[in-house]
C-alpha cells in the first residue's frame, strides 16, 4: 500500500466516520425537534409561529455577522493554532456584544417594518443568544476541525430534549409565543456549555495581530458570502411576512420546517463534516474531486427519495399529524420538499469553493443569483405562499446549473462525474415515485397511507438501486462498516 493510498483512505474513512456521527447527533436532535413541532402545532396557532418567525429572520441574519467568519477560518487553518484560537475568541465575543446592543436599539424600528408590536420585546430577549453564541464559536470550530462529532452525540441529544421539555411545558401552561423564545435561549446556553466542556480549551495570552488579520481576511469573504446567502435564503420569509402577514408566514414557516427537519438536515451535516474534510484535500485536486463526488453520490441517495416521497405524502402527513387549521401548508410543503431534495448539488458546490480557499467565488455567484431570487419570489407572492414555494423549485434548477458550470471551470471536475454520482439516486427515486403515486391514488385513508406507503416506497427505491447499480449500496455499506469499526 502506497503512502498516497494510505492518506487517501484515512481521509475517506474520517469523512465517512465524521459524517455518520454528525448524522446520528443531528438527526437525533431533529427527531426530538420534529416531535416537539407536532405537539406545538396543536398548542399554538399559525399566527404565533409567524410572529416568532419575524424575530428568527433577524437573528439568523445577525448570527452571520457574529464572528465575521473566524469560525470557518479556524477550521481551515493549519498553522499557529493557539494564536488563531485566541484571535477568533476576541473577534467573536467582541462582535457579539456590539450586535446585541445594536439589536436592542433597532428592535422598535423592526417592529414597525413588520407591522407587529410584539417583535420589540421578543427580539430583545432572543438577541441575548447572540452573546452566548459569541462565546461558543471557538470550541465548536475546534470540534468540527478535529471531526470530534462522536463526543457531541449524547450531550447534543440531552440539549434537544431539555429544549423540547421547556417549549412544550410553557406552551401547555399558556405562555404562547414566549414558550418558543425561552426554549431557544435555553438551547443557546447549552449549545455553548457543551463544546466548552468537551474541548476543555481556555484562551491564553498568545496573540499575534498578523494572525488576526489573516483570520479576518479569510473570514470576511465567508461573511460576505453568508450575508448574501442568508438574504437569499430568508428573502421569502421577508416577502411573505411583510406582504402576506403573520398568519401566512406561520403556514409558510411550518411548510418549510418539515422538509427542513427531514431533508435539509443532510445539508447541515454535509457542511459540518465536508468542509473540514475537503479543506484537508485542497492541495490534491484529484482527491478533492473524489471526495466531492462521493458526498454527492451518498447524499443524493438520501435527499432525493426523502424529498420526492415527502412531496407525495404531504397531504396525508398534515391530515394525520396536524390540526385541520394547518391544511393551507400542504401545497407549499410539496414544492419545498422537491426544491430541498435537489438543492444538495448547489450546497456542496459552495462548500468546495470555501474549502479550496476561494470563498470569493461563492460571493460573486451569490451576487449574480440575488436579483433573480428576489424577482422570482416577489412574483410568487401574487399567488400567495404556494407561488413563493413553487418559485423555489425553479430557482433551485437555475442555481444548480450555474453552480455545475462554475465547478467545472474552477476545479476541472468533469460534469459527467456529477451525472454518474447522482444517477443511482435519480433512477431509484423515479421508480419510487411511480410506486408511491399508485398507492396514494389507490388508498383513501390518510392513516393507512402514512403507515404503509413509506415502507413500500423505501422497498421500491432500494430494490431499484440494487438491481440497477448495487455496487453503490455495497460500497456505502462496506465503507461505513470499515470506518466505524475503528471508532
Amino acid at each position: 500500500m502506497t503512502p498516497t493510498t494510505t492518506v487517501s483512505e484515512t481521509v475517506g474513512k474520517r469523512a465517512v466516520r465524521g459524517t455518520f456521527w454528525s448524522f446520528l447527533s443531528y438527526t437525533s436532535g431533529r427527531l426530538v425537534t420534529f416531535v416537539t413541532t407536532l405537539i406545538l402545532a396543536r398548542l399554538l396557532v399559525p399566527e404565533e409561529f409567524g410572529v416568532i418567525a419575524y424575530c428568527t429572520i433577524v437573528i439568523a441574519y445577525l448570527d452571520l455577522l457574529n464572528n465575521f467568519g473566524v469560525g470557518h477560518a479556524l477550521i481551515a487553518r493549519r498553522d499557529r493554532l493557539e494564536e488563531a484560537q485566541n484571535a477568533a475568541f476576541v473577534v467573536s465575543v467582541g462582535s457579539s456584544v456590539v450586535l446585541y446592543a445594536g439589536t436592542w436599539l433597532a428592535a422598535p424600528s423592526l417592529a414597525v417594518f413588520f407591522n407587529e408590536p410584539q417583535v420589540t420585546p421578543l427580539l430583545r430577549v432572543l438577541s441575548v443568544g447572540l452573546i452566548l453564541i459569541g462565546f461558543g464559536t471557538v470550541p465548536m470550530a475546534m470540534l468540527q476541525r478535529d471531526l470530534r462529532f462522536k463526543a457531541y452525540l449524547l450531550p447534543g441529544i440531552v440539549r434537544n430534549v431539555i429544549r423540547a421539555i421547556v417549549a412544550v411545558g410553557m406552551a401547555w401552561q399558556g405562555f404562547g409565543v414566549w414558550s418558543l423564545v425561552v426554549s431557544e435561549l435555553v438551547n443557546k446556553v447549552l449549545e455553548v456549555i457543551i463544546p466548552w466542556w468537551i474541548v476543555r480549551w481556555r484562551p491564553t495570552r498568545a496573540f499575534d495581530p498578523q494572525v488576526m488579520r489573516e483570520m479576518l481576511g479569510y473570514g470576511i469573504h465567508i461573511t460576505g458570502v453568508s450575508l448574501v446567502g442568508s438574504f437569499m435564503v430568508n428573502v421569502d420569509y421577508l416577502l411573505v411576512g411583510r406582504l402576506l402577514g403573520a398568519t401566512a408566514l406561520g403556514y409558510y414557516t411550518m411548510a418549510f420546517r418539515i422538509p427542513e427537519l427531514v431533508i435539509r438536515s443532510v445539508s447541515h451535516i454535509v457542511d459540518t463534516v465536508a468542509f473540514p474534510v475537503l479543506a484537508r484535500t485542497q492541495s490534491d485536486p484529484e482527491k478533492t474531486h473524489e471526495v466531492y463526488f462521493a458526498y454527492l453520490r451518498y447524499m443524493s441517495l438520501v435527499t432525493f427519495p426523502a424529498g420526492f416521497g415527502l412531496a407525495l405524502l404531504s397531504p396525508a402527513l398534515v391530515q394525520v399529524f396536524f390540526a385541520e387549521v394547518w391544511r393551507p401548508m400542504i401545497a407549499p410543503m410539496q414544492f419545498i420538499a422537491i426544491a430541498s431534495a435537489l438543492s444538495i448539488v448547489s450546497y456542496l458546490s459552495g462548500i468546495i469553493y470555501n474549502a479550496i480557499g476561494r470563498p470569493d467565488l461563492t460571493f460573486k455567484l451569490s451576487l449574480v443569483k440575488l436579483p433573480v431570487v428576489v424577482a422570482v419570489l416577489y412574483a410568487g407572492t401574487f399567488w400567495g405562499i404556494v407561488g413563493v414555494a413553487a418559485g423555489h423549485v425553479a430557482l433551485t434548477l437555475v442555481c444548480m446549473a450555474l453552480d455545475l458550470v462554475m465547478i467545472r471551470r474552477v476545479t476541472k471536475a468533469p460534469l459527467i462525474g456529477v451525472l454518474d454520482a447522482v444517477r443511482p439516486a435519480l433512477l431509484g427515486a423515479a421508480i419510487m415515485v411511480l410506486v408511491v403515486t399508485t398507492l396514494v391514488l389507490s388508498i383513501s385513508s390518510a392513516w393507512v397511507q402514512v403507515a404503509i406507503i413509506p415502507l413500500a416506497g423505501a422497498a421500491a427505491y432500494i430494490g431499484a438501486i440494487w438491481f440497477a447499480g448495487r455496487d453503490t449500496l455495497i460500497q456505502a455499506r462496506t465503507m461505513l462498516r470499515g470506518s466505524l469499526a475503528r471508532g
